[in-house]
């Protein structure tokens, strides 16, 4: 696969799933398929069920499955619907599932998938191009207040009203179509100082909620509990402090045994623990693996493994 980039943390998170031969194992988000195939080369006999929602990674990621027709499974779909497809696929139980949360190098790269702040194309952002609704309806058609939240809440900016209020007045002239558009209006209605960084973050707010990330992760976390064995392990390399903060909140409900009020004489939730949190603290990626590429600079990879539940 060396026509995409190496993954972050490609050896710490294919040593963090403790793969076991002839196991089950997920990769939600196929992407380029460089996790799914360092996997497949280190794993003795494992067998992977790819998922991703972009059609174009998934037709690349097809010479990797002519190599492994036995072994690798490839799925159009969003991982928050991983159990019903994995049923469907008669899979009940998994060994482990990876989670690459970041947007694949050949979206970014590609202008027209709209992705990019930096290169002229369509306003998009969809990761499943089937899906209808896109940048372009929420930068046009939401209303003042819905966009300020958006960006506000997704993007943890503090001039959302600002831009929100620009995005208003620039499109009763026009529609705004393009991307380079859109990061024209936040260059001009930001502080001189943090103009890219909030171009990054309103880009970011948009593509999450456009493509439903964070509930889609919460369901896929929640079916990744249910479907692992017993010392089946969920490992997850998120990239901004929204995904990181949901993903380290999940794992320490799951690790508790009793969520009863401290004052409560005996435990009435009957609330079993599932999981046993690995990292404490994420795995961050190397000073050297920055120096190389600079994606990886906010990687934070976690790591959680399936208790045997009585």
């Amino acid at each position: 696969m060396s026509q995409f980039h190496t993954p972050v943390l490609l050896p710490e998170s294919i040593e963090a799933l403790n793969l076991k031969p002839q196991g089950i194992y997920v990769d939600a988000t196929f992407g380029g398929g460089g996790h799914t195939a360092e996997m497949l080369k280190k794993g003795n006999g494992i067998k992977i069920f790819g998922f991703d929602q972009d059609t174009q990674a998934l037709s690349e990621g097809s010479i990797l499955q002519k190599k492994y027709p036995e072994q690798l499974i490839l799925i159009h779909d969003n991982f928050k619907n991983l159990r019903t497809r994995l049923a469907l696929e008669r899979i009940r139980y998994i060994d482990g599932i990876l989670f690459d949360l970041g947007v694949s190098s050949h979206q970014i790269n590609e202008a027209e998938r709209g992705f990019s702040f930096s290169q002229e194309g369509r306003l998009d952002m969809r990761m499943n191009e089937e899906q209808e609704f896109s940048a372009s309806d929420v930068v046009n058609d939401f209303s003042y207040e819905e966009i300020r939240n958006i960006i506000f809440e997704y993007g943890e900016e503090r001039e959302a009203g600002r831009i929100a209020r620009a995005i208003l007045r620039e499109r009763t002239n026009s529609r705004i179509k393009t991307t380079l558009q859109l990061a024209d209006i936040i260059e001009h209605n930001t502080n001189a100082k943090q103009k890219v960084k909030a171009k990054a973050r309103v880009f970011q707010a948009l593509r999450i909620y456009v493509n439903g990330e964070m509930e889609s992760l919460k369901k896929a976390l929640e079916d990744s509990v249910k479907m692992l064995n017993p010392e089946g392990r969920i490992v997850v390399i998120s990239y901004h402090s929204l995904e990181d903060r949901l993903i380290k909140k999940f794992f320490k409900y799951e690790e508790k045994d009793c969520i009863c009020p401290v004052n409560f004489p005996k435990c009435i939730c009957d609330k079993k623990s599932t999981l046993k949190i690995i990292t404490k603290k994420p795995i961050l990626p190397s000073a050297d693996e920055i120096e190389r590429n600079s994606r990886a600079r906010s990687a934070k990879l976690r790591i959680a493994e399936k208790k045997e539940v009585v």
